[in-house]
């Protein structure tokens, strides 16, 4: 089940950051920052990490600061249970 960018926004879901907002998420319209490219960073030697170890990490630090903590932005847990709940019922 998925939902759409339009869906997300009518149901008041803010992107990219803030309060009731999916971080990261950005809408297929605003695709600009798409058309971004890592060669730079890599011409200046950044280090390249692994995908799975990278989300590992980030789950381990979500793990260790505790996934029930009240955040500054995004959707709380209730809010995304509403969501997943009417989207579920869209069917």
């Amino acid at each position: 089940m998925a939902a759409e960018d339009q869906w997300l926004q009518d149901h008041q879901v803010s992107y990219w950051s803030g309060e009731r907002s999916l971080p990261l998420w950005l809408p297929r319209e605003d695709f600009g920052f798409l058309q971004r490219g890592n060669q730079r960073y890599k011409s200046a030697a950044g280090p390249e990490r692994d995908m799975t170890d990278l989300l590992a990490d980030i789950l381990a630090d979500e793990q260790a600061r505790g996934l029930d903590r009240e955040r500054r932005a995004g959707l709380d847990r209730g809010q995304e249970l509403e969501l997943l709940a009417e989207l579920a019922r869209r069917g």
